[in-house]
């Protein structure tokens, strides 16, 4: 009878320590639950910041678009303001030609002229 006394204390300190155990594993299991719950919490968090830079780097994309877009015009518009600017240069350059040419020719004229008036002035007192 003292063995079956003996088991049966035996049993039931093995029952507590396996009900204890039971809580413990239940507690931990609860405090996994609410852990889980907040990384749950935080990957949506995660998610949505993600989604939400997705969206800036799409607009910000947009815009680079639109401005490298707006970058080549203006090469475009450069390019050209380079070709007017080399164009006026040379239509400077031919147009000062022609004035030094016109005011040698000028002169030539001048001298002629002054030539002329002497010799009419010779003439003119020789009559």
């Amino acid at each position: 009878m003292e063995r079956v006394k003996n088991m049966t204390k035996k049993l039931m300190e093995e029952r507590h320590k396996a009900e204890d155990r039971i809580a413990d594993l239940e507690k931990q299991c609860e405090e996994m639950k609410l852990k889980l719950e907040e990384v749950e919490n935080e990957k949506s968090e995660l998610i949505k910041n993600c989604d939400e830079k997705d969206e800036e780097v799409e607009a910000i994309t947009a815009e680079n678009a639109e401005e490298t877009k707006r970058i080549s015009q203006l090469e475009i518009e450069i390019e050209n303001n380079m070709r007017v600017i080399d164009s006026n240069k040379n239509e400077l350059h031919n147009l000062e030609q022609e004035k030094k040419h016109k005011e040698e020719k000028h002169a030539e004229l001048e001298e002629k002229l002054k030539e002329f008036i002497d010799e009419c002035m010779v003439m003119s007192e020789d009559v």
